[in-house]
């Protein structure tokens, strides 16, 4: 088995393991049991994903898309420009504003 991918974590590793599946790629986590020796601190900063030799061309093509498609949030680009949001708190507030209007509306049915 060779590795395709050093994962940051282990649910990163877990997401670079369905996205291989997607692709009919078997493989395996390395690493991924050594949590939990340090307070929940991995013990090793090697999770790795491997795959079967025969898959690793692929894989590596994939992770290389993975790469360029999936930036830290510090570098994608801003809402403005298509980006995802980074700060949702005027969706929360605006959910519970309507949690409250909801509230009011059935305490008047109850008064």
């Amino acid at each position: 088995m060779k590795c395709v991918y050093q994962a940051a974590d282990v649910l990163e590793a877990h997401v670079i393991q369905g996205l291989l599946e997607q692709h009919r790629i078997s493989s395996f986590i390395e690493g991924e049991y050594l949590m939990g020796a340090a307070g929940g601190l991995p013990a090793s900063h090697d999770i790795r994903i491997l795959v079967n030799d025969d898959d690793w061309e692929q894989g590596v093509s994939l992770m290389q898309e993975y790469e360029q498609t999936n930036r830290p949030l510090t570098q994608q680009a801003p809402v403005a420009e298509g980006g995802m949001p980074r700060n949702g708190n005027g969706l929360l507030i605006a959910m519970g504003l309507m949690v409250l209007m909801i509230l009011i509306e059935a305490l008047r049915y109850f008064l």
